[in-house]
């Protein structure tokens, strides 16, 4: 009678222990990349809304706004845009009204903005120089006649001191800032907060920002090695100021999973 030694069957059931051994490391290690790659899926689904409205935001912002301090993003909003037919001007306009096209905006979005005219560098934006910004106190429609708009203004002085090569105006808000706190991990924007003629750092903007909003979490820049979320990269003669963004996520929960995004945002808008 046929049969197998006892040799024989220890040596069968260890070839076939080594046998699953190695599949179910190898089916473990296919388990681990799927999970990973759900946990990156999932990761960049969840930080998708604040990189799409910082994308928007930027490609929206008054021309020549955008500045940076690294682990901050600085810029006026632009609220609208249009040709101006006569100008307050030092000398003998001094005293001309700032006559333009009517904007589709209405007088909520525009009373208390700033009206802007060749602001070609920050220092014209922000802070304390106003020799091409102007504060909007009123607005007359339809007047001189229809489709234009006399607005009256606030500033020191009281005059544009230069025209725009194309005649163009534009209307600005209330600056804004996104920041990478790595203290918490958050990509925070804030809002309310005032015009500086130096960028406000992180400390300043929590301490006076009326406005604070998580917008993303999870955010592991290294800030110290150089991983700096937000770089203004100055216009040329081929193109307008270019916004460079750099972001890493790590899932909290799977510390392995990790994805770095960057992304260039071109401003189109020229003074």
């Amino acid at each position: 009678m046929n049969g197998f030694t006892l040799i024989e069957i220890i040596i069968v059931v260890v070839l076939l222990a080594v046998l699953a051994i190695y599949s179910f490391s190898f089916l473990g290690v296919g388990s681990e990349m799927v999970a990973q790659v759900n946990t990156r899926t999932q990761l960049v689904a969840e930080q998708r809304f604040a990189i799409e409205r910082l994308n928007r935001e930027i490609r929206s912002a008054l021309p020549r706004s955008a500045r940076s301090n690294g682990p901050c993003l600085e810029y006026m909003p632009m609220l609208g845009s249009n040709i101006y037919l006569s100008l307050p001007r030092p000398g003998p306009g001094g005293t001309n009204p700032m006559v333009v096209v009517t904007p589709y905006l209405t007088t909520t979005n525009l009373v208390g903005s700033y009206a802007l005219v060749y602001a070609t560098e920050p220092r014209f934006i922000y802070g304390s120089n106003q020799t091409r910004r102007k504060s909007i106190t009123a607005i007359t429609y339809d007047a001189p006649q229809n489709g234009l708009s006399t607005l009256s203004l606030a500033g020191s002085p009281s005059q544009f001191f230069t025209d725009s090569p194309a005649r163009t105006f534009y209307f600005g808000g209330a600056p804004v800032s996104w920041c990478v706190d790595t203290s918490t991990n958050e990509l925070v924007r804030f809002t309310d907060y005032g015009l500086l003629d130096t960028q406000p750092n992180l400390a300043g903007l929590r301490a006076g920002a009326l406005s604070q909003q998580v917008m993303a979490v999870d955010v592991a820049n290294d800030i110290g090695a150089g991983q700096l979320p937000f770089e203004v990269v100055d216009p040329t003669l081929q193109r307008n100021n270019l916004v460079r963004l750099f972001f890493a996520f790590t899932s909290s929960e799977n510390g392995s999973a990790t994805v770095d995004i960057t992304h260039e945002v071109f401003i189109p808008n020229v003074p």
